[in-house]
């Protein structure tokens, strides 16, 4: 019988590397599956792989964590915190702490309007000529009642401001009763004329009190509010220690505050120079004109 040959099977010797590469093949492609499914892609075209533990750390130390994409970077730097922060404090102090008030502007006014431009200056003149000392005589020129009554109101009859004073010359309540007393009158500030009086005897008692107790002036006797107070060509008229000047200032600060300059001694430091030189400004400019 002829032997018949047969196929040589391979032994295991044979087999062991092909096996080896079979699982390995399908080990790795498990492994890819796995991680293709439960290891989703990121959102911004990134692997997932690039969210690791340490990767995750690392992005932490340098920046805050956003769920948005980074913006593209500016052309200018942005503003740091500190110039942030100024700016607003800047834009912040512009605004007022507290809010301005609700309530209208207090000046008021009487009934009835201003009187007209003619009747206030007739009313001026006429109290300029009216003497109320009865045993001296103060000379008030026109200009001066009317300078003063200018700068106090404007010639406006019916005002009555803030403080209380009221009309052409801004008679205080106090004033209008002193000056009642004082001269045993019975005038009524609301009045133009009586008003325009209440003013001149007030130029008058204090033209007689700082020329007897400041300027050695004689009691009883005439005194006169005409001097231009020009005494040192290095001093300001209106700054000079002269009765004119005392006069003005204390008809709208004081005698008591003027009295306060003047025993000071030297050079006197009127409280509102500013108002002794507007009205002697008016004095020369004369406006009313």
């Amino acid at each position: 019988m002829t032997d018949i040959p047969f196929e040589h099977e391979p032994d295991d010797e044979d087999r062991a590397p092909v096996t080896w590469i079979v699982l390995f093949l399908l080990l790795f492609a498990t492994v890819a599956i796995v991680v293709y499914l439960i290891l989703p892609s990121g959102g911004d075209g990134t692997s997932a792989a690039a969210t690791t533990p340490a990767a995750t750390e690392t992005a932490s130390a340098t920046e805050r964590p956003s769920s948005t994409p980074s913006p593209e970077p500016l052309s200018e730097p942005a503003p740091s915190l500190l110039e942030t922060t100024s700016a607003a404090e800047t834009t912040s102090a512009a605004f007022p702490t507290v809010p301005p008030s609700e309530h209208p502007p207090c000046t008021t006014y009487l009934g009835g309007g201003p009187a007209p431009v003619s009747e206030v200056e007739a009313a001026l003149e006429e109290a300029a000529e009216t003497q109320v000392w009865t045993n001296s005589s103060v000379d008030v020129p026109h200009d001066l009642i009317k300078a003063v009554a200018w700068m106090e109101s404007g010639w406006q009859s019916d005002i009555v401001a803030c403080d209380g004073g009221t009309g052409l010359m801004q008679i205080q309540p106090e004033t209008e009763a002193f000056i009642n007393e004082r001269f045993e009158l019975d005038l009524d500030r609301t009045g133009v004329e009586e008003n325009a009086m209440l003013g001149s005897a007030q130029l008058q008692w204090l033209a007689k009190y700082f020329a007897v107790n400041y300027f050695d002036g004689s009691d009883p006797g005439s005194y006169s509010l005409q001097d231009d107070c020009g005494r040192d060509e290095d001093v300001p008229d209106h700054l000079e220690r002269c009765l004119l000047n005392a006069v003005i200032s204390a008809y709208q600060a004081g005698f008591g505050t003027v009295e306060t300059v003047l025993d000071a001694g030297g050079g006197p430091d009127y409280t509102n120079p500013q108002y002794i030189e507007t009205v002697r400004a008016l004095l020369e400019l004369r406006p009313w004109a």
